[in-house]
């Protein structure tokens, strides 16, 4: 079995990656999404990574980020984008599929989509972009590197980093897993509406929806909280704001991160 040590090696193209798409303006939530997106592109042979590794033309990376955010923002769409090839056209990442494509093709396979990205990100992502590994990892390289040019005895490598990897994705506690929502008074909806929209919008991702208990009967709940099977999937929907809105049948939800909080019924 791989060692983490092993697989952060393996993986340096991605987190070099990783910080030149944060030092293009980034945050980190939406620059992971946008490694993951390159990671999965390359599992069906769109090797973008390996050209990106090598240019030296900010404009032509930042051409990359923005095709990659307008997958990722086609993906949480509740309506097929247009029929304009102009308005759809993503040429950039296009012109490494071996046949065409554009935003089209994401938004009718957003289930497969989102299935490759919550992997990355649960799985391999929680080591790629973890920045206490990732300095732990330089600074040993760095002593390995100054012990051979000084004949002087390796440095012993960090518990951290000696240990196997292991790639089974081990779901997260329920509070990390967990969106937040709020109504409008008297525009509150089911359980059972909530988990059909995001399981028919992102395949079956969610794993429970809790809503306020109310005093008072008949009256109806002012928020609640959705369960998703993936940690990943929060920041996937939510891509760095804050608040994101949902329209379910109609109605008018926001959606936030789950903090628990003292006293809270749900």
């Amino acid at each position: 079995m791989a060692s983490i040590h092993d697989t952060l090696n393996y993986h340096k193209m991605d987190r070099r990656l990783y910080e030149r798409v944060m030092e293009s303006g980034r945050i980190s939530t939406v620059a992971r999404n946008i490694i993951a997106l390159w990671m999965w592109l390359e599992l069906i042979d769109i090797n973008i990574i390996h050209f990106l590794k090598d240019i030296t033309i900010p404009t032509l990376l930042l051409n990359f980020i923005k095709e990659a955010e307008a997958i990722l923002d086609v993906i949480r769409q509740d309506s097929p984008p247009s029929d304009d090839d102009a308005l759809v056209a993503i040429p950039f990442t296009a012109g490494f599929a071996n046949e065409p494509f554009n935003l089209r093709f994401f938004y009718f396979n957003r289930e497969v989509v989102v299935r490759g990205l919550t992997k990355m990100l649960d799985g391999v992502g929680t080591l790629i972009f973890n920045d206490h590994l990732s300095r732990m990892l330089n600074t040993y390289e760095r002593a390995m590197s100054f012990a051979r040019e000084q004949g002087m005895n390796l440095p012993t490598m960090p518990q951290e980093l000696a240990q196997p990897y292991n790639s089974d994705i081990i779901p997260s506690l329920e509070d990390f897993r967990s969106l937040f929502i709020t109504f409008s008074i008297g525009f509150a909806l089911s359980r059972e509406e909530i988990a059909e929209y995001f399981n028919e919008k992102m395949g079956e991702c969610v794993d429970r929806v809790m809503l306020e208990r109310r005093p008072v009967r008949g009256s109806t709940p002012m928020y609640g909280r959705i369960v998703f099977k993936s940690q990943a999937l929060i920041d996937i929907l939510l891509n760095g704001k804050r608040l994101m809105k949902f329209t379910i049948r109609g109605t008018e939800i926001w959606g936030r991160k789950y903090f628990p909080r003292f006293g809270r019924t749900i």
